[in-house]
């Protein structure tokens, strides 16, 4: 029971972060875009939709909702930057900056009579028996393994995002935010409009970041503005390591990479700490993962060329 509850902590953990880093990705790979914005969006989607579910609205709708307050926060990093012409770093900062007030000002719903909250009590609202459901609450009935059905649904969910990206990018549309990306000059000289496709990019990458949020704080019960720090970090990392391990032979292939990524994160980091790694090293473990990813495509060229030295090497000793 114990390896279980250990498998299905990676999972729950994992899962949600899955679409963070396919979210991060298509900015940070597609675009060429350094998008900060991300833990804002995540931390938005999280507090609007623990605020929804708090206040009785059903559990489905407050998903939507904490996505779509992703969405706006994109579209603004998108204006700031092609529209008033805010550098791209910048763009995101001042977004991310906003999102933290903005997501006090959300909490403090759950308050009334302050305006400002820095958490929403979910958890204990649940647990005195209220009428209040999450998206995994509502399948319990049919299950009596309660994580388990998170997963699924996670999993689902996940599943569904996967198979949306990569069909809505091989669409026409799809393919021009592709190739503004790639070489937004020959995309603007083929009549795609750059600066809406990169508006719709941003929009769409900070959407899933922001439904990730949603169903991380439908597991987690619980959501600060300390809750989202370090997420940016975890769905680079997840993309530098899926990309590293899995490869990204194609789109497709690159997708799961990414996603594939996220559960190896959480898995090599949840197996550290069962070891003994106290949680203050989290960190630290954090910037090694990460170095070890960005080498180890410089580890694989170096290998390769190894082998052909001695394949060389040997083909002429039998000449």
């Amino acid at each position: 029971m114990d390896f279980l509850n250990v498998i299905f902590n990676i999972l729950t953990s994992a899962l949600p972060c899955c679409l963070l880093a396919i979210g991060v990705f298509l900015t940070f790979r597609l675009l060429n875009f350094a998008d900060m914005t991300a833990e804002g969006s995540f931390l938005l989607g999280a507090a609007l939709t623990a605020a929804c579910i708090y206040n009785g609205l059903n559990a489905f709708l407050a998903t939507i909702l904490g996505m779509c307050v992703g969405v706006l926060c994109g579209i603004l990093t998108g204006v700031l930057n092609r529209v008033l012409k805010i550098p791209k770093l910048l763009s995101g900062i001042i977004t991310l900056t906003a999102s933290a007030s903005i997501a006090l000002l959300i909490m403090g719903i759950t308050k009334p009579g302050d305006l400002f909250a820095t958490q929403i009590p979910l958890a204990s609202s649940l647990a005195k028996g209220s009428k209040i459901q999450t998206i995994y609450s509502t399948f319990y009935p049919w299950n009596e393994f309660n994580r388990l059905v998170e997963v699924i649904v996670m999993a689902a969910i996940v599943l569904i995002v996967i198979v949306g990206v990569y069909y809505f990018f091989g669409t026409e549309y799809g393919m021009a935010i592709r190739a503004t990306g790639m070489n937004e000059k020959m995309a603007s000289s083929q009549g795609i409009n750059t600066t809406v496709a990169t508006i719709a990019c941003i929009a769409i990458s900070n959407g899933l970041i922001a439904l990730a949020g949603a169903l991380y704080v439908q597991d987690a019960l619980s959501v600060s503005t300390v809750s989202a720090t370090g997420y940016l970090v975890i769905g680079l990392s997840s993309i530098l390591i899926g990309e590293a391990i899995f490869g990204k032979r194609s789109f497709k292939n690159w997708l799961i990479s990414v996603a594939l990524g996220a559960v190896l994160y959480f898995t090599i980091i949840t197996v550290a700490i069962k070891l003994g790694l106290k949680t203050e090293f989290k960190s630290l473990l954090y910037a090694v993962l990460i170095t070890i990813a960005l080498c180890i495509p410089l580890m694989k060229q170096g290998f390769k060329s190894l082998f052909k030295k001695k394949e060389r090497e040997d083909n002429h000793a039998r000449a």
